[in-house]
């Protein structure tokens, strides 16, 4: 009897990951025809094969020889941009931040959410820039931190893309856990520092307004 009953629940966990590698191939199929013009042609219908035959495999052979195939799949294919990066890149697509986007969906999605929102307030996700030399410095965020090159307007000036979202992201994080200002009207700290006795309400209220307009599109989608 306990032979029997080990047997069974083996059975079951053995179908249950089978199903889940169904669903895994299917998700990567999908992934894969969203990234159609990214991809050589021949590259692309190379890998939609073979994740094709992982399909098969997985509904009718056992898991490790569908592993075995997938080996075979180029990396690079086998691990798609994130449900955030995608919904990002979407989002701001055409602007300059879109080549942020990758270093953007590895944030914290309340950092994501406010990195995204923000940059349209303050730069229209990019097209309105602190510049240095005629040099674009990145900084999509109105960010003042204290840099070896400040732009125009006594902005930080970055190097990199990259360099710019970490650093800015950094910052948001640290106001988000540790300050615990997670909400548009809270991070109204971000236009006015310690006080907005310098702004006018309805500056303050259009921030506000304006940066909670995409926020809450995050927010609705967790």
């Amino acid at each position: 009897m306990k032979s029997s009953a080990k047997n069974n629940t083996q059975f079951f966990l053995r179908k249950k990951e089978t199903r889940q590698a169904r669903a895994l191939r299917v998700r990567r199929i999908k992934e894969m025809l969203m990234r159609r013009k990214e991809i050589p042609l021949k590259v692309f219908f190379i890998t939609l094969g073979a994740l094709v035959m992982t399909l098969v495999v997985a509904t009718t052979k056992s898991i490790e020889y569908e592993m075995a195939i997938t080996d075979y799949i180029p990396k690079a294919f086998q691990e798609g941009p994130s449900p955030l990066e995608l919904e990002i890149k979407e989002m701001v697509k055409g602007y300059p931040i879109e080549d942020m986007v990758p270093v953007i969906a590895k944030q914290d999605p309340t950092v994501a959410a406010f990195l995204v929102s923000i940059a349209k307030k303050e730069s229209n996700w990019g097209k309105r820039v602190p510049v240095l030399n005629g040099r674009d410095c990145y900084n999509y965020w109105g960010y003042r931190g204290k840099s070896e090159e400040m732009g125009t307007g006594g902005h930080t000036c970055f190097k990199t893309r990259k360099e710019a979202v970490t650093r800015v992201a950094k910052r948001i994080e640290t106001l988000t856990k540790e300050n615990k200002l997670d909400t548009p009207s809270e991070m109204i700290v971000w236009k006015c520092g310690s006080s907005c006795a310098g702004h006018s309400e309805a500056s303050v209220s259009k921030w506000i307004a304006d940066v909670s307009f995409y926020f809450k599109k995050f927010k609705r989608n967790e």
